[in-house]
């Protein structure tokens, strides 16, 4: 059975906790904590699409970290507007 791979958009919304926005952002872009889910979590997947009747394996799921470029901010607690 052939192996079919794709690449997916998926949007994450993260809440920092920092002193500024700078500081923010570079943690996110540094060392955010995405991830590929674990095999459990694959296999839990899996195992819920079966029974559904659908006869599809996710064998592997990985993500890359958000570069500067692509990291938005949509608010700022406490603030009317983002700065």
């Amino acid at each position: 059975m052939p192996d079919y791979e794709f690449e997916v958009t998926i949007v994450a919304v993260l809440r920092v906790q920092a002193e500024n926005e700078n500081l923010a952002r570079d943690i996110v872009a540094s060392s955010a904590p995405l991830a590929s889910p674990s095999a459990d979590v694959i296999r839990l997947a899996n195992e819920g699409e079966f029974l559904l009747g659908k006869q599809a394996t996710i064998v592997a799921i990985d993500f890359e970290k958000p570069d500067q470029d692509s990291i938005k901010l949509i608010g700022v607690e406490g603030q009317d507007e983002p700065r």
